[in-house]
């Protein structure tokens, strides 16, 4: 049996993940510019079935997926699903958060998900226990908010997120980055915080997934029993893969 390939196209970069009977055996995270200079890489591999999420159009059309001898497959809002949508603009929600939502509910088929991707923005997705899916929310992610504050200010310095990730900021700063940090890290937790205990109100079976660039770091600072999957994404479209490879 050949693989089944999962490629998440983002802005800046891509993920590409080789499945094996199901299970996930390797991941490859390349720069677009990467991508765009090597768009014969999917010809040294042996594939049973592809599918691309993109945000990006010129990189996803140097893969060229034309006339492949396997079957391919580009999500898009009409792609079938294995989760039942209510959503009122489904053309509108980004394909991140489809996969997303199909991986929560195939993760806990049977119980009420929330999916929070602490990334770029941090986003929440709502995966009830029948596998409907109803939304969430979408809001600034930790580096988004510190240059939302260097850029709308004429004081506040730039401040470089992934180099000052040291462990969750005291309250009270005694310097200004100390202070944005606080304000930002400490903001970003305590939103996460309140939307999980919302969204617990009558559903105390209630599961948390994390995900994202920022998941490992807040996995840590959350209560127990929220777990961090940076591969989610990937998981989320090879389900999606194998529900319509089976219509």
């Amino acid at each position: 049996m050949g693989l089944r390939v999962c490629i998440d196209i983002g802005n800046t970069r891509t993920k590409v993940g080789e499945f094996l009977n199901g299970d996930l055996k390797r991941v490859h995270v390349l720069s677009n510019e990467e991508v765009i200079k090597n768009s014969m890489m999917l010809d040294e591999m042996e594939i049973e079935a592809l599918i691309v999420s993109s945000v990006n159009t010129e990189v996803s059309s140097h893969l060229d997926l034309n006339n492949k001898n396997y079957s391919t497959l580009q999500l898009d809002h009409a792609t079938p699903l294995p989760i039942r949508m209510k959503y009122e603009t489904p053309e509108t929600l980004g394909k991140d958060r489809i996969a997303l939502a199909v991986a929560a509910h195939k993760i806990h088929s049977d119980e009420p998900t929330l999916v929070i991707d602490a990334g770029t923005c941090i986003t929440y997705d709502f995966v009830d226990a029948e596998g409907t899916y109803y939304g969430g929310a979408i809001s600034p992610g930790v580096q988004m908010r510190l240059k939302a504050m260097h850029f709308g200010t004429s004081s506040l310095p730039l401040i470089n997120w992934q180099k000052e990730m040291k462990g969750i900021p005291e309250l009270n700063g005694k310097s200004t980055i100390s202070s944005m940090l606080s304000g930002v890290v400490n903001g970003a937790k305590g939103e996460m915080e309140a939307f999980i205990v919302k969204y617990s109100e009558n559903r105390p079976n209630l599961k948390v997934l994390l995900t994202g660039g920022d998941a490992e770091f807040f996995e840590k600072e959350l209560k127990n029993g929220i777990f961090a999957d940076p591969n989610l994404l990937l998981k989320g479209l090879n389900e999606i893969l194998d529900y319509n490879l089976h219509l």
